[in-house]
């Protein structure tokens, strides 16, 4: 008998928002989720789940089937973001100064729920399941050490869902190849003489550099990026660090930007070095720049993704699946794709009126996305293993 995998997934839907709804209100920021470790393994443990651990909290477990074949793997964050919930909701952070805002609470969700379904189907599954619990997306942490312990060194093929707030609920979106920018940037911190306020001209101002950095920046990019080549320059933090009462001496500065094309981003960490070298020359200041480890862009198998494609549609319709193009968003899902073949797809999960952005402090989604994502995720699974 063919399993029908919508049903089975909304069997379990009060399982998955009672979850979602304690992780959210439990939300833990990157390699510090220690509570939500232990959240997920008291599960596996209860149902006899197997699993090894990576980095500071990482978790991936294993689902055995009852026969040989194929191993392949589902991957899900669950770190939150510093920032003060403003929801309103009755399941709110209860973490002052942390929040779900970016929909790692419904991606672990997913992987719990997953597991729920597939340990009492063992009988059914041809191969291996690794389901992947990955601490840290936010700050680039957990793919690594998970790689670099071998706990994938066997995966075969790797899926990922990320919850979309730009997308309507029922709208599966993917694209063959790029899915998401490289993401990379600049630590800069300038320190000049400082001075007497009452007489500016006695000393040098570490704001007014960092003024001039940030607009040579802005206007001389586009200048070494051709016009075909996206890239986007966001400065983030400019603190000043001394505590003189007088003109500020040290100023620290904070830059990202994004591109699709590697190369466009090595260019861009040249620009800043010579920019800076620049600034200092002219403001009698020192400027030390810091480059940020560039995260990959995600890109996505072409195999993987007419199978997800396939199988969004065999289950939500025809038009479920979106094609769509890449988005400037960091994802260290790259990673993994790095090595192994596989699909990361964006997940519709607005309904009207509900609209807020990623990463702010009203941040929050359709939970009729938790059923309708597992529902697919299993699919994927049983669909790859039996090929």
């Amino acid at each position: 008998m063919a399993l029908d995998f919508k049903k089975l997934a909304a069997e379990n839907n009060d399982f998955l928002i009672e979850t979602r709804r304690y992780l959210h209100r439990h939300p833990e920021v990157g390699s510090h989720e220690f509570n939500t470790n232990a959240f997920i393994k008291k599960h596996l443990d209860e149902w006899g789940i197997p699993y090894k651990e990576a980095g500071e909290t990482s978790i991936v477990a294993t689902i055995q089937g009852a026969r040989p074949g194929k191993v392949i793997a589902l991957r899900g964050d669950f770190d939150a973001l510093p920032i003060e919930e403003a929801t309103g909701l009755p399941f709110a952070s209860e973490n002052k100064g942390v929040m779900h805002a970016c929909g790692h609470d419904f991606h672990a969700t997913y992987m719990l729920g997953v597991t729920k379904i597939l340990k009492d189907l063992k009988n059914d599954i041809a191969g291996t399941v690794k389901i992947i619990f990955q601490e840290g997306e936010e700050i680039g942490a957990g793919a690594r050490e998970i790689i670099e312990a071998h706990l994938v060194d066997d995966v075969q093929n790797v899926v990922a869902l990320h919850v979309w707030a730009e997308d309507r609920l029922g709208e599966w979106h993917l694209n063959y190849g790029i899915m998401s920018a490289h993401g990379s940037g600049a630590i800069i911190d300038i320190e000049t003489k400082g001075g007497d306020r009452s007489h500016p001209e006695s000393g040098r101002n570490a704001l007014l550099v960092a003024t001039d950095l940030e607009t040579s920046f802005t206007s001389l990019l586009p200048q070494y990026v051709a016009s075909d080549d996206q890239a986007v320059f966001v400065p983030t933090v400019v603190s000043v660090t001394d505590k003189s009462d007088g003109i500020p001496a040290k100023v620290h500065l904070e830059l990202n930007f994004r591109t699709y094309d590697y190369e466009v981003a090595k260019v861009l960490d040249t620009v800043i070095d010579t920019i800076a070298q620049g600034v200092a020359r002219i403001h009698d200041a020192s400027i030390k720049v810091q480059h940020r480890q560039p995260s990959l862009s995600v890109v996505n198998d072409k195999e993987s993704t007419d199978r997800a494609a396939a199988v969004i549609e065999t289950l939500f319709g025809k038009g479920a699946a979106v094609w769509s193009r890449p988005n400037t968003g960091g994802e260290n899902f790259s990673r993994f794709l790095e090595k192994i073949p596989g699909v990361y797809i964006h997940v519709g999960a607005i309904s009207d009126g509900n609209f807020h952005a990623h990463h702010t402090n009203k941040t929050d989604f359709d939970e009729r996305v938790l059923a309708n994502g597992v529902a697919f995720l299993l699919a994927y699974v049983f669909t790859y293993l039996n090929e």
